[in-house]
């Protein structure tokens, strides 16, 4: 057994873990202006350099923002801010994609039912957006991959769940390989419209019920696409991930 020496912390990666300490603890909070450089570098007594570097790994974590000629600024943290890392390991990890579409029986139907029964008119005049941006893509000879997406991650909005925004930013990655496999089958970009168009009709009706069916049809047919890929044969997810290869 080997152990490695341990380096001792360097001087800015301890005023980092002090000024994220005090935004943990609600001592700063999003818009707060931080002391000036010097003020700052006499608070904590580091040399301005060590406080230069320990703000501009603050700025590329996203914790602050720097604004020349104005100062450092505690910024509000985005989901999308903690989420990105997580996002871009499980869209490297292909053999997650079959799992992830398992999951979405449970996710995106539950969504489809809570749109159907919350989404306000901004909300259905957003999902309708994202629908006519598909069709004028798929007119275009496009697949409407981008399109597909908005529509989808419209439905989370409708939901006022942030809980399930927060799942589908999680596993947009890796949905958007299988998305874009399978809809280059042929007429598939088409007829994964007119799934849509039920589903926000029947969101638009304010009927749950509808929607839910809607929905689990749709991921259905999409399980089903990836089997075509495979032409039909006996598979595991070895050999549905060649496609994405």
């Amino acid at each position: 057994m080997s152990f490695v020496p341990l380096n001792k912390t360097r001087l800015f990666e301890s005023v980092v873990n002090q000024i994220q300490e005090e935004i943990k603890k609600g001592v700063l909070i999003p818009g707060d202006k931080l002391p000036s450089e010097r003020e700052l570098s006499e608070a904590l007594n580091v040399s301005r350099n060590s406080l230069r570097e320990a703000l501009r790994t603050l700025e590329i974590m996203n914790y602050v923002e720097i604004r020349p000629g104005e100062g450092v600024y505690i910024k509000k943290i985005r989901m999308d801010d903690l989420l990105e890392p997580v996002t871009s390991a499980i869209s490297l990890d292909k053999g997650m994609i079959m799992d992830l579409l398992d999951v979405r029986d449970v996710i995106e139907v539950e969504m489809a039912k809570r749109a159907a029964i919350f989404a306000t008119s901004d909300d259905i005049e957003r999902i309708g957006k994202a629908l006519e941006d598909s069709r004028e893509a798929i007119e275009a000879g496009e697949t409407g991959l981008e399109e597909d997406g908005e529509f989808h991650m419209a439905i989370a909005q409708a939901t006022h769940n942030e809980a399930f925004v927060m799942m589908m930013n999680l596993i947009k990655g890796s949905l958007t390989l299988s998305q874009k496999a399978t809809l280059q089958i042929k007429g598939q970009p088409r007829r994964t419209l007119k799934d849509h168009v039920k589903v926000y009709e029947a969101i638009r009706m304010n009927d749950p019920e509808m929607a839910m069916k809607h929905m689990k049809e749709h991921i259905l047919k999409a399980k089903e696409n990836i089997i075509r890929l495979n032409n039909g044969k006996n598979m595991d997810k070895t050999d549905v991930l060649k496609e994405f290869e």
